[in-house]
């Protein structure tokens, strides 16, 4: 969605409310092609219709569809006529040539505006998409004022359908994830066995005592892996200790390690969902993509009963 953005000063925003601030490269790009335009608030608008309904006011909670482009045409984002943008006006949710510019469009209309760069994602840019001291485009379209009762209602649609798409998509990666795993142990000839949750393992040297529960407290070594075989992260000199069952590790971890007892050692191969999932880990020297499934080399040294 639109970052939150206000990358300018005091004094340069209450010049923009008196309509001070322009922009000379919308006002080049609007006179080589002859658009003509009205100015409020320091930004530039066209209504190509306009539209019958309540005029948004600061609170209102405004669903809109929209297109955001570049001075060039060059699309950076846009809604999804199915899926239309909401969001709460005049709270910062948007970049403030939006919280101003929807004012002027009542319900119903469209048209398009003409935003500075001081209006929009100033000299810090929004990453590789838009670059610094941009100005920006943005042709909408007001389709609806939600009370308080419609927006929590869109809210928790939105919450069904963001989960819904997230699921398909750790089953998809599941199934990728299986693949690769299949070939790392065909690749490097282990005799794994695999658990419901897709977890892989094999023991390759076996310990003394019981089998390690939720509650013991472990002292491990261990090195990890990609599948390409590069390493990520492994112990040093001291051993790593930890509390099965405390949510301290990985999901493969706390379900691999009960196939341990002490003195055992053996290998977890851990798909993506059991460990970061789609989220990628770079930090404190450790480097893990997203979407990856794990390596572990495991030698269990110690092993405490809870």
């Amino acid at each position: 969605m639109i970052l939150r953005t206000i990358f300018f000063s005091i004094l340069f925003c209450c010049l923009a409310h008196l309509g001070f601030a322009q922009s000379a490269s919308i006002d080049a790009f609007l006179t080589d092609k002859n658009i003509q335009t009205k100015q409020a608030y320091g930004l530039y608008y066209q209504l190509d219709k306009k539209g019958t309904g309540a005029t948004p006011k600061k609170g209102d909670y405004v669903m809109l569809n929209f297109t955001a482009k570049l001075l060039d045409g060059t699309i950076f984002e846009e809604s999804d006529p199915s899926d239309p943008f909401v969001f709460q006006l005049g709270y910062n949710q948007v970049i403030r040539g939006w919280d101003l510019g929807t004012t002027l469009f009542p319900v119903g209309s469209q048209g398009t505006l003409y935003i500075p760069s001081n209006m929009g994602y100033g000299k810090r840019g929004a990453g590789t998409i838009v670059p610094p001291n941009t100005d920006l485009i943005y042709d909408i379209e007001v389709v609806k004022i939600l009370n308080k009762e419609e927006y929590n209602d869109y809210m928790l649609d939105l919450e069904k359908k963001e989960q819904i798409a997230y699921q398909k998509k750790i089953k998809e990666q599941f199934i990728i994830d299986k693949k690769r795993i299949q070939e790392y142990a065909l690749n490097n000839k282990l005799k794994t066995k695999r658990t419901n949750s897709g977890l892989s393992y094999v023991i390759t040297k076996k310990g003394k005592g019981d089998l390690a529960q939720p509650g013991d407290e472990l002292q491990v070594a261990y090195e990890g892996f990609l599948t390409d075989g590069n390493p990520f992260e492994k112990t040093k000199a001291a051993p790593f200790t930890f509390t099965l069952g405390k949510g301290k590790v990985i999901d493969g971890w706390e379900e691999g390690l009960q196939f341990f007892n002490k003195g055992s050692e053996g290998i977890l191969l851990v798909p993506s969902k059991l460990a970061y999932g789609p989220r990628p880990i770079y930090e404190k020297g450790v480097s893990v993509p997203a979407n990856s499934v794990l390596i572990f080399k495991i030698k269990v040294l110690e092993l405490k009963k809870g």
